[in-house]
């Protein structure tokens, strides 16, 4: 039974934020709105759409031939791709999960060297929407968009520059105490000791890329340049859906949309994204029905292609170790509930 708790939480959430949004919908207006929709907007809005997660790959590839000049960036693409497929299907992030162990061996790197690129991933993507946030909050009027949400995004914030202090100043302290703590009799007894330094040094290793200058501008013009193009998308949208809209509005939205999928729920972030996509353009003065239309049409493009590519390679005759890693993970997941 335990293992039913999560889903079932994060298909309430699912539900709660969906019924949010949806309380105050005329339907027949939304049903009006996407008829706007043209083959021409959603053809570009998907060409924005592949430049982003090209870029995506490009930027973990940088770090993982940081690591080893070895890696080639054609290996990094299905990895990266079936990952984000798996994560809008399958609950607990197994995506993630499956690109650290399914993929590692292939791409040469130590499964927590992997996972160390997944961290700064998320570290320089988190810093950047947080940007366009608080950007986005500038240019609308006080009392618009909840107090609690801001507080919340300005504790994600500071939260985000200690981690990255802490890397910056204090990843050898932090290797010398795991250090300490592997050398325990205890942990040297049972042949624990080595392992968890290895492990936690890959990690750090990977975390210490931060520490390159060079690298991190890279990395940083490289993250904005991949919301950048994601913003394209919301706004191609937005545009074709309500050309009257103002500029800032859909790259507003898709910071409090994009920072709501921090919030636990069903695959695919079903109902935290959009209700907080709603608020984010609702904030610049759309009504109900045009954001709720906006919302289904972005979180429609950004997910069903990605979800597609991924399960079609994942499904391809060639796949099987693949697909029992994903289903080993998926179990473990499970058992850890």
């Amino acid at each position: 039974m335990r293992r039913w708790i999560r889903p079932l939480l994060g298909l309430a959430v699912t539900v709660f934020f969906t019924w949010l949004m949806l309380n105050r919908v005329e339907f027949a207006e939304v049903g009006a709105a996407l008829s706007r929709i043209s083959v021409v907007s959603l053809a570009m809005a998907l060409a924005f759409l592949a430049a982003d997660y090209a870029i995506r790959i490009v930027r973990w590839w940088w770090m993982l031939r940081a690591l080893d000049p070895r890696v080639a960036l054609g290996a990094c693409g299905w990895p990266f791709l079936v990952s984000i497929a798996v994560n809008n299907l399958v609950p607990f992030r197994v995506g993630d999960a499956l690109r650290v162990v399914g993929f590692h061996k292939e791409l040469k790197v130590p499964a927590m060297s992997v996972l160390g690129t997944l961290f700064v991933e998320r570290l320089l993507d988190l810093m950047t929407l947080l940007a366009f946030f608080f950007w986005g909050l500038s240019g609308i009027n006080d009392g618009t968009v909840p107090s609690t949400l801001i507080r919340l995004a300005s504790w994600i914030a500071a939260g985000s520059v200690l981690a990255v202090l802490a890397v910056l100043l204090l990843s050898r302290q932090i290797e010398r105490v795991v250090n300490f703590v592997a050398d325990r009799p205890f942990l040297i007894a049972r042949g624990w000791s080595s392992p968890i330094k290895r492990h936690s040094n890959n990690f750090l290793e990977t975390l210490r890329l931060l520490l390159t200058p060079a690298l991190t501008l890279r990395l940083i013009g490289l993250s904005i340049v991949v919301w950048m193009l994601e913003g394209g998308v919301f706004a191609i949208v937005a545009h074709t859906l309500s050309p009257e809209s103002t500029a800032s509005a859909p790259w507003f939205a898709m910071a409090t949309g994009t920072l709501a999928t921090l919030i636990p729920s069903s695959p695919g972030y079903v109902g935290t994204f959009d209700y907080f996509t709603v608020l984010g353009l609702k904030a610049y003065g759309a009504q109900p029905s045009a954001a709720a239309a906006f919302a289904f049409t972005v979180h429609a493009v950004l997910w069903l292609p990605l979800t597609v590519t991924g399960v079609v390679y994942f499904l391809r005759p060639g796949a099987a170790l693949l697909r029992r890693q994903a289903a080993a993970v998926i179990s473990s997941e499970k058992e850890s509930v």
